[in-house]
């Protein structure tokens, strides 16, 4: 079978980082495997059981249990589904999924059938508001409400950006392996402060083959008839998806758009100290 990562060694470390990550969360949680057409999907359900379900597709390579840490105080309200995506460094298959067909959509609409998730609020994180959005394309009879929080999908980032702070100093790191070209690189997008992350990008980067395509863009003529709510969290300092270029972009695509709420002083990954904004913003929209 092929693999996404370099190694077994590879592997194993990043799973040791998954678990860390989840133990860190001192939570009680159930972890689940559901068997869809593409393969065994782990998901990690926390929360109150009789409380709406909110259904939440993390960042490119994140993971479950990074998605959690960012919301995990509404767990007393809501029950939680966290999807850790096929294919990506997760607890879940490895399965490459085609991005360019409804191939997600059938996958993630599996999962919450398994789930017995009829419909639900969706929460799409950066890559995952990329799958929240095929499901609104293909499968919107699955979706109450739909959160995007710094999400692809809607607009790309400026070129120059691009180049100056992710691309030179990535090339130079991939030929010193130097931890300072990385710091630079993901200081662009990544809270500083975060060590945890900055471990986790690093054996991502030498670790895994990456498929770094970026998201095709939404279009308007796909998602014409999709009137559920939808609401945004959008980073000012976002270098893949500025969050201004995401506002203007988002009012003329979705036909009820009702909120875009900006995360000052944020960079693509929003810190910790941003949580609670992020936690009052859903509840808000969630009730």
């Amino acid at each position: 079978m092929r693999t996404i990562y370099k190694s077994e060694q590879a592997k194993k470390g990043l799973m040791k980082l998954y678990e860390e990550k989840l133990e860190s969360l001192h939570i009680e949680y159930t972890e689940m495997d559901v068997d869809t057409q593409f393969g065994r999907t782990r998901v990690i359900q926390t929360g109150n059981p009789n409380g709406k379900p909110i259904v939440l597709f993390h960042g490119f390579n994140a993971g479950a249990p990074l998605t959690l840490e960012a919301i995990k105080e509404l767990r007393n309200l809501y029950s939680l589904f966290a999807i850790d995506t096929i294919g990506q460094v997760t607890k879940s298959a490895e399965t490459k999924i085609n991005t360019k067909d409804d191939s997600y959509a059938i996958w993630a609409d599996e999962v919450l059938e398994k789930l017995n998730i009829e419909k639900g609020n969706i929460i799409g994180i950066s890559y995952g508001a990329f799958i929240a959005q095929k499901l609104i394309v293909h499968r919107p009879k699955r979706v109450e409400k739909c959160i995007f929080v710094v999400p692809s999908g809607i607009v790309n980032g400026e070129i120059w950006d691009s180049i100056t702070k992710l691309t030179i100093p990535l090339l130079h790191f991939k030929i010193t392996k130097k931890d300072k070209h990385l710091r630079a690189f993901t200081n662009a997008f990544a809270p500083e402060e975060d060590e945890f992350l900055f471990q986790l990008l690093k054996s991502l980067m030498l670790g895994v083959k990456l498929d770094t395509k970026i998201p095709t863009l939404l279009k308007r003529k796909d998602i014409a008839q999709f009137d559920k709510p939808v609401y945004i969290i959008a980073a000012l300092d976002d270098v893949f998806f500025p969050g201004k270029k995401v506002a203007e972009k988002s009012k003329l695509l979705f036909n009820n758009l009702k909120e875009v709420h900006f995360l000052n002083g944020s960079k693509h990954m929003p810190p910790k100290n941003s949580y609670a904004e992020i936690q009052l913003k859903i509840k808000e929209w969630i009730n």
